[in-house]
Formats: C-alpha cells, structure tokens, sequence
C-alpha cells in the first residue's frame, strides 16, 4: 500500500546516519546493446531518437561513448539535450530529476547562473594566453584559505592528471617507487596507478601482484603498486614491512567512493593509522580527494576526519562542471616543481574560462559559512532518511548508506558487514540493482547504474519528495515482477 513518504520529507531533520552496505558495478556486457529493455515489457518513456543517435554513434565512436563507464547505462547509453537546476532532458523529451549530476562535478546543479556568466565572460575577453591570469592566483587562495593542510596549489585537467601528479611528487621527494594503494579505490585510468583496482593475483607460490584494470598496460608497473583491502590495518603495516624502504606513498580516498563501491567510510583510526605508517616509515600519504573535497566539507578531509594528508587531489566538485582539477599540498613538496627536474606541463592547465567558472562555483559554495552545502547535506540526509523507510517496508533486499552530500543505493543479501570491495561484492543482486535504475529511470528519477545518488544545491525538498513518491512506485513494480 502506497504511503506517499516523500509527503512529509520536508518535516524530516538529522544528520544521516553512516551505514555498512555496498554498490557494485554493473558492467553488464549486454547494456551496450542498443535493444531497449523495459521492466514488465513496458516504458513510459520512449528512446527513439537517443537509439538513433546511437547506432549512428557507433559508426565513428567505439561504443558511442566517450569514456567507458556511460556504456552501462540501462536500456542503453542516452543522448541528453539540456539540464536545468536538478533536472534534465534527454533528446526524446523525457524528463528527468537528476542525481547523476555529471557524476558529481555539478554540485550547484545544472546551469547555475552566476558560474556560466564567469565563463562566458573570460571566453568574450579571451580564450587561452598559454600564460596566465589573475584568476588563477584568486582561486588557488581560496582553495589554501578553505583546507588548513595545503600551501600550494597547482592546476590541470582531470582527476587522474592530478592523481599523476601526486604520484610523481611522492616519489620524487622520497626517492622511492612504490605506492600502496587500495583494492576497490579507483584513482583514474592511467598506467602507473591502474593496478590493483579489482584485486591480486593468487597463483600458489607465489607473490600476489596486483590486476591490471586492462588490457594494455606494461607488466613492469605493477612491481610498484602494493594493493591491499581498505580498512585493514595489518594489511598495510605488512606492506611496509615487506617492502621496507621502498614505499614513496599511501594513495586513498578518505572515503571510498570513486569507484563502483560509492560510500564505505573508513573504520575508527583508520585514516589516522595511515598518517602515523607513514610518518614512521619516510613516507608520504596522498588523499584522493576528487570525489569528497568541497563536498563531504569545505575544508576537505582533514575538516572532516581531522587527519592531513601531505598531497591532495581535487577535481568534480571543485571545478563545478568545468574541465578544471588540482594537486595540491605542502610548501615544500610543491616547492620541488620549480626547485627539481620534477616536471608538470600541460597546453591546457588553468584554462582562463574553466579558473574563471571553479573560482565563482568555489566561491558560491563558501559564502555564508558554506550555506548552500549546508543545504545540500540536509537535502542528502532526507533523501537517505526517505529511502531507509521505504527500505524498512519492502521484502527486497534494500540497503542505503551515505556521505555528506551523496547516497547510495544496493540490492544485498549478505548479512556481513561491508568494510572494503570484496564484503561489497558479497550477495548483490546486479538483476536488480540493473532492474531499480531502469525503474526510476521510467519514473523520471535518474540514478547512476551503479546505484549512486548526488546531491546538489538545485533540489528542494519538493524533489526529494517526489522522489521518493517515485522511488515507492518502482519498489512496488520490481516486488510485483
């Protein structure tokens, strides 16, 4: 019987509560097939022209996507025509409440009016010098002044170019190679970090080697990745301990998002574990901050959980939709760009309209004590609330955690504790998990497949409410399959 939850969600307050359930990906080889599949043999919504627009696709770009994650998407990828605010359409007129959000760089929603004005106004004075702009020094100002840990800040293009960096300083100023890092954290596509993303080897008598994430990659990088689980201590005083002297870094994402296991916090003393291993054995500790910065807190990491890492890496919700990302840390870690033969170069780096656009996006988020992501956590926290109860009043197996800012969504039977990526795979149902976004996709809400929620200073309390409206109806259609 329907309860209309989302009717009252305006009433809800709190924090939300951190929950020890995990989200899976759904690397499903068949989504990438351009056939429509609907739940009960029947959408409400039609993709005709974004099925055109695929096949067409096809014939020049492989898959007809850019970037390989988009080919998971349930019936198959979409074309989209515009956004506003919290909402966006795609090419067949469908529209939607969206929590994609680009996958997390639009925290302000779609469209905010004050950031697009900043970027039409640099790209009328100039596009691109190949030097710089006053811009550039204003926002890495803000960034120093919003996270206590960093003294300099440097600017490229992506997620996994701040990643490289990091990497590179780590061993520069160590004189070290290796990295440990944590199976399940995704830290970006290139070569020399893209180990040990889905687990070791395990050949008997032998050591165990981290996976590469694909085909392609030279087998000599992996001698310098060390992959251990998240949140095992002993894990990784034995890497140090077997590899003495040898490590530069600890790469890791406070919280463990960025990959397909969305919002597994860090058990008590964790983060705080991997700073004193790292001081006590010359190393250095590189936060992937590209998902949690400027979202779960403005000052990072370190506001949150009260531990400093010596690198940092930004991007998404710092740039607010721009091509824009940083590496950033201590003086004199970042000194060694100018000081050494430690080389970062990029054509593009602080491209003038993306500096222009992540200054007033950064500086919007921060005004009035960060009110707007004080908004944007409450939002978050109603939404998570909603979905616990509607969760607590159906017999399939959903579980919901969160972060400040973001929810995720996992269809699990496995009674154990999710604290890393091999409790999260335990007992997903993916027909399910693929089932629950097809549903609310055909609702007008739209979810990453992967079960992943984002927030942003776009929804109200009406769209939350909506949502769950929506999110009750789609429970209610898979129970009756």
């Amino acid at each position: 019987m329907k309860t209309h939850l989302g009717s009252c969600v305006a009433a809800m307050t709190g924090t939300p509560a951190q929950a020890t359930f995990c989200c899976a990906s759904i690397s499903d080889r068949s989504a990438q097939s351009a056939e429509p599949m609907s739940l009960g043999g029947k959408m409400s919504n039609s993709f005709t022209r974004s099925e055109a627009l695929l096949l067409r696709a096809r014939a020049v770009i492989p898959g007809g996507v850019s970037s390989g994650n988009r080919a998971n998407w349930t019936p198959f990828p979409l074309y989209y025509a515009r956004g506003d605010g919290a909402r966006v359409w795609d090419v067949d007129g469908n529209e939607y409440i969206d929590y994609v959000l680009g996958r997390g760089p639009l925290i302000l929603g779609h469209g905010e009016p004050d950031v697009t004005d900043a970027i039409y106004h640099q790209l009328k004075v100039s596009q691109f010098f190949a030097g710089q702009i006053e811009g550039e020094i204003e926002l890495a100002e803000l960034i120093c002044s919003l996270v206590k840990n960093v003294e300099m800040v440097r600017f490229c293009n992506s997620g996994s170019e701040a990643i490289h960096a990091c990497i590179r300083l780590a061993r520069s100023a160590t004189g070290r190679e290796k990295v440990i890092r944590f199976i399940g954290h995704y830290h970006g596509w290139y070569d020399g970090i893209a180990w040990g993303f889905s687990g070791v080897s395990a050949k008997p008598d032998a050591p165990p080697l981290p996976l590469p994430m694909s085909l392609g990659q030279p087998s000599s990088d992996a001698a310098n990745i060390v992959a251990v689980e998240w949140n095992d201590p002993e894990a990784v005083a034995n890497a140090f301990k077997n590899c003495r002297g040898e490590i530069a870094a600890i790469i890791t994402e406070p919280i463990m998002f960025n990959g397909f296991w969305s919002n597994i916090q860090p058990i008590e003393g964790f983060l705080t574990f991997l700073r004193e291993q790292c001081d006590a054995n010359g190393a250095l500790l590189v936060f992937d901050e590209v998902q949690t910065g400027f979202r779960v807190s403005l000052g990072g990491a370190v506001e949150h959980f009260g531990v400093a890492a010596d690198l940092s890496a930004f991007a998404k919700a710092l740039s607010g939709g721009v091509c824009l990302a940083a590496f950033a840390g201590r003086r004199e870690l970042m000194k060694r760009l100018v000081e050494t033969n430690t080389v970062h170069t990029g054509t593009y780096n602080a491209y003038p309209p993306a500096v222009m656009g992540a200054l007033r996006h950064l500086t919007l988020l921060a005004v009035n004590a960060g009110a707007k992501l004080q908004r944007i956590h409450h939002h978050a926290a109603l939404l998570e609330r909603g979905l616990r109860d509607l969760a607590s009043h159906t017999q399939l197996p959903l579980l919901v955690r969160s972060s400040p800012g973001a929810v995720t969504t996992a269809f699990r039977v496995a009674p154990t504790q999710v604290i890393d990526h091999r409790s999260a795979a335990e007992g997903l149902d993916l027909g399910l998990q693929r089932a629950w976004h097809l549903a609310l996709q055909d609702q007008g809400i739209r979810i990453t497949p992967e079960g992943l929620w984002y927030m942003s200073a776009a929804h109200s309390a009406n769209d939350i409410a909506t949502t769950l409206d929506a999110a009750q109806d789609a429970l209610q259609s898979l129970s009756s399959r």
